[in-house]
């Protein structure tokens, strides 16, 4: 009798053990696949959604809506001449297209007394033919940033503000000059190597 109650007790202990390991393994199981899929949730949601921002905004760009045409469409449309396109550039397929444009200098039409200005220019531009059509341009190019220089006073170019203004008339003036041409608003922008007015 007693070596029964033994055998009953050893299975009881073993069955309690088997089931305190069984249940054990569950609770390592769900928390893995929850530790799992929380890291891949997050994975999705932190890098899986700016792709789509970037995919979307990018479609928007492209596409305008019903109706409206694109400023290429539009035969009497003239681009904003007076401010340049900030944080709307499209995202390129390669490095970054520059062209050196020649030393320019020029009076300014300050009153009081001889003033001058004299700038080295960096272009960027879209694609290596739009920056082969700057090149060919050349005359009308500095033709048209000569005229804008000018038609400045010191004042106008004293701040950074100013400068920043220059640069983005320089670059419609530019691509005034390319209208018409394959490379038609083909100067995203350009960049000062170096200024001096006196």
């Amino acid at each position: 009798m007693a070596e029964k109650d033994n055998k009953s007790s050893g299975e009881a202990a073993a069955s309690t053990s088997k089931k305190g390991k069984g249940k054990l393994l569950i609770i390592i199981a769900v928390t893995l696949t929850l530790l799992g899929g929380g890291g891949g949730a997050a994975a999705y949601f932190m890098l899986g959604k700016n792709k789509h921002d970037v995919a979307q905004n990018d479609e928007e760009e492209e596409a305008p809506a019903e109706g409206q045409q694109t400023a290429q469409e539009k035969p009497d449309a003239k681009p904003d001449k007076a401010s340049p396109k900030k944080g709307r550039k499209k995202k390129r397929s390669g490095p970054p297209v520059f062209v050196e444009l020649d030393m320019f200098t020029a009076n300014l039409k300050d009153d009081d007394g001889d003033r001058f200005i004299q700038i080295k220019l960096v272009a960027e531009v879209r694609d290596q033919p739009s920056g082969e059509m700057l090149k060919n341009m050349m005359p009308a190019v500095r033709n048209e940033v000569l005229l804008l220089l000018g038609s400045k006073e010191a004042k106008d170019i004293a701040t950074r503000e100013g400068k920043e203004r220059l640069a983005g008339e320089i670059v419609a003036a530019a691509n005034k000059t390319l209208e018409g041409t394959p490379a038609a608003n083909g100067v995203e922008g350009v960049n000062f190597t170096h200024i001096i007015v006196q």
